[in-house]
């Protein structure tokens, strides 16, 4: 089963990427992306933390935005403990989905210490992970939801299965080319006629189009169909 991508935006303290690729290691992943990191990369006190996991640092990308870092990605979750009125497919870390593994890279979206992922970032996911907690203290640390959620699909690629065939997704570079596009002509015809609306109703339409896990031919025919439009 292919390895899934853990993907940290804007992360804060040194600390927490290190313990990050600690755990990651704990349970067989390997794969890290961080995007803008606050204290620059590489990061010493990454290091101190994350022991025999230093080598996950030795091979991480570091992107400048959240575009660039899942331009491959096909499927991504999002993690989120408040869903925020995003309309979008919400599930436990116990229920994913063994069967979008197969064919898909897979990416898990982290976001800052201190407010998580923003509303820009949720629309640009297909689905969230929401980690239930006591109302005490309901706020996880980053390393410790890394943790729960490395261990979840460690617990499901070790599951015997037989897999069905599930379809090769459009990468996220794909959709935002679409996406452009779609945006482009919309311009011209004047579709954002309320211009302080217009970012609400540009992430509104994306993520209508992530929700329907579009495949790379249906890409391809939406593309299609807006050329044909255009001439």
């Amino acid at each position: 089963m292919p390895e899934p991508v853990i993907i940290l935006s804007h992360p804060q303290l040194g600390e927490n990427i290190g313990a990050i690729a600690r755990v990651m290691s704990n349970f067989g992943l390997t794969r890290l992306r961080v995007v803008a990191p606050r204290d620059g990369w590489p990061n010493k006190s990454s290091y101190e933390l994350a022991a025999n996991g230093s080598f996950i640092l030795d091979k991480a990308s570091v992107h400048d935005t959240l575009l660039d870092a899942i331009t491959d990605i096909t499927y991504l979750y999002g993690t989120s403990a408040q869903l925020r009125h995003i309309v979008k497919p919400s599930i436990a870390p116990s229920n994913l989905n063994k069967d979008i593994f197969l064919n898909n890279t897979v990416g898990f979206l982290f976001g800052r210490e201190r407010s998580g992922l923003n509303n820009e970032e949720l629309h640009l996911c297909d689905a969230l992970i929401s980690i239930n907690s006591s109302e005490i203290n309901p706020s996880l640390n980053i390393a410790q939801a890394v943790a729960i959620i490395a261990y979840e699909y460690s617990c499901l690629a070790n599951k015997p299965k037989k897999l069905k065939e599930y379809p090769q997704l459009a990468s996220k570079e794909e959709v935002s080319y679409f996406f452009q596009l779609l945006e482009t002509e919309l311009d011209k015809k004047d579709f954002f006629r309320n211009k302080d609306m217009k970012p609400t109703m540009i992430q509104n339409l994306y993520s209508t189009f992530t929700r329907a896990s579009l495949t790379q031919q249906d890409v391809r025919t939406l593309i299609g169909a807006i050329k044909a439009l255009i001439r």
